[in-house]
């Protein structure tokens, strides 16, 4: 008889070889195993997996800009108000625009040019590029889209007049086509883009479809970004135009924010609510830098603040005396009319001391002309010796006018908007310095515009922020009475000045006409417009104008040196 221990060895032993022999039988074939067929997996099936969680898609980067005004319009040469072109050139290609620096261009639409004769410029243009709704652009929406606005009115698109110059076009192909002016024109370029001035290339397809009322409710271009929402005042929402016909943007969506109040902007750029704004007080400037997030940067652009003024009776139609309203002699009489008072006026005035409101670098300027580094611009009417300042020989001369200290009164309109306000207020202690009075009438910007500039019922003169200084063409047009006018007149020409402006006038022609001779055509300009500045007719020019932008690290943006517009295609999004 076993042992106890003995039987419970051999009972272990027994069981091992057991667990031994399931184990085995249990195992998966090897690669150079055969399968049995008839094998049973008696084994209880695994507990399917937990299917995934599908992945949260992606939140949409928009880019967010904030502005001060909004759009009134999706047809391009219907709005030329400044910030509402900025917001449709979104939604537009042009044939070619300037560069950033206004000193030459780019191509666009059009790939490349060339100058056929002396009114004749051929444009070769993009092949199969497409509008947003799909179609392909041709040389037919491009004569259409000329053709329409020289067909037109005034009151139908405001560049009318912009674009009077052009006589006819002709399309050899799809994508050849010549623009023919109705004089040799030396600055063809210059008028063609002015300030992307309405240019923005439309379907005809869809234009002739919906007609001017379509177009004006929804855009249809070529651009880098569709439209998507618009609430008037609120935002305009766009999309990438993912479709584009040059590389698009690294971001899905760009939004324009309406926001008049600087203040409320600079709040909504430091708490992450825009990605950029412009127009930053010089007192917000370090609040802005010391944001880790943030950063801040000056910028000379092409506009220019300046005296727009009055010069002559002729221009006194709104200002007639309450007790005599229908005789015109006794229209009410401009201190300005007297070429003495403007001239102490410009005297009177400390240039550089405005430029510092803004950033100091901006230069002083002396009318409304080309602005350095422009060739067709001069020492004269451009930079540090554009500053007259002579607070002495300004009061001599009031004197010598006839004029007891505290004569004449001048009423000055200006915006209250920054930097227009502060400076009006610099301007009235300067003039009152030298003996004049000052009635200074503050308004908001909206109300300053629609009652006082666009109707031009300012007295003696307004506060003006004018842009198009980087376009020898649109800085002077307003100067000249000849054939190749094609700015509506500021005011009446007055018959004290008749000989000085037709000699400006025949100068400006001939700077305007002249296609070979370069040098020939900038010495003309520099003549003319040094006329301008010492006849001081409808014009003073102060200052040069500077913005200062604010931007969030979220975004690669140098802003553009012409007029401070912001078109998207040039912002890249910096993860």
């Amino acid at each position: 008889m076993l042992s106890r221990r003995k039987t419970l060895y051999l009972l272990f032993v027994l069981l091992l070889l057991l667990s031994l022999t399931l184990f085995t039988g249990c195992r998966a074939p090897t690669a150079d195993e055969p399968i049995d067929e008839d094998d049973t997996d008696v084994s209880e099936p695994d507990e399917p997996d937990e299917p995934d969680e599908p992945d949260e898609p992606d939140e949409p980067v928009r880019i967010v800009i904030a502005q001060g005004e909004t759009t009134i319009s999706w047809d391009p040469p219907q709005d030329w108000n400044t910030e509402g072109e900025w917001t449709i050139q979104n939604a537009y290609d042009y044939l070619f625009s300037r560069t950033s620096d206004g000193t030459g261009w780019e191509p666009e639409l059009a790939k490349d040019w060339e100058r056929i004769d002396d009114r004749t410029v051929r444009f070769y243009l993009e092949e199969g590029v497409k509008f947003h709704d799909g179609t392909e652009m041709t040389a037919e929406d491009v004569k259409f889209t000329y053709r329409r606005i020289l067909d037109g009115s005034r009151d139908l698109f405001m560049v009318f007049n912009q674009y009077q110059w052009i006589d006819h076009m002709v399309i050899h192909d799809d994508y050849t086509i010549d623009i023919v002016s109705k004089e040799p024109n030396g600055l063809f370029l210059w008028q063609l883009a002015q300030t992307n001035n309405g240019a923005g290339i439309v379907s005809k397809a869809y234009t002739e479809r919906v007609g001017p009322e379509g177009l004006h409710e929804e855009a249809m271009g070529t651009g880098p970004f569709i439209p998507r929402e618009y609430v008037r005042d609120e935002h305009i929402l766009f999309d990438t135009n993912q479709n584009y016909w040059r590389e698009p943007v690294n971001y899905d969506e760009l939004e324009f924010r309406i926001i008049p109040e600087v203040s409320t902007r600079i709040a909504e750029l430091m708490t992450g609510g825009v990605d950029i704004t412009y127009d930053i007080r010089p007192e917000d400037e370090d609040r802005v830098n010391a944001q880790d997030h943030l950063r801040s940067e000056w910028v000379a652009t092409g506009r220019g603040i300046m005296l727009t003024i009055r010069t002559g009776v002729e221009s006194n139609e709104n200002w007639p005396e309450p007790d005599r309203p229908d005789e015109p002699e006794h229209n009410r009489v401009f201190a300005t009319e007297d070429p003495r008072v403007r001239e102490a006026i410009e005297l009177a005035i400390n240039k550089t001391q405005l430029g510092e409101i803004t950033g100091g670098i901006g230069q002083p300027f002396r009318s409304r002309g080309p602005f350095g580094p422009l060739p067709e611009s001069s020492d004269y009417i451009y930079g540090p010796d554009a500053d007259l300042y002579d607070p002495a020989r300004a009061q001599e001369i009031l004197e010598e006018a006839g004029y007891e200290p505290g004569e004449p009164t001048l009423v000055m309109h200006s915006p209250t908007r920054w930097p227009q306000g502060d400076i009006a207020h610099i301007i009235a202690d300067q003039l009152e310095a030298v003996g004049f009075t000052v009635d200074l009438i503050l308004l908001d910007y909206s109300t300053w515009l629609t009652d006082i500039t666009t109707p031009r019922r300012f007295q003696e003169f307004t506060l003006s922020d004018t842009g198009g200084n980087y376009n020898p063409f649109f800085a002077t047009s307003e100067f000249t009475l000849g054939r190749m006018r094609q700015a509506p007149p500021t005011f009446e020409h007055d018959p004290p000045f008749m000989d000085q402006l037709e000699a400006i006038d025949e100068l400006l022609n001939q700077a305007w006409t002249e296609v070979s001779d370069d040098e020939a055509r900038y010495a003309a300009f520099h003549e003319a417009t040094a006329m301008i500045a010492d006849l001081r007719y409808s014009r003073i020019g102060l200052i040069q104008r500077s913005t200062l932008w604010g931007m969030s690290d979220r975004i690669d943006y140098t802003p553009r040196r012409t007029d401070p517009d912001i078109y998207g295609y040039e912002i890249r999004y910096v993860p």
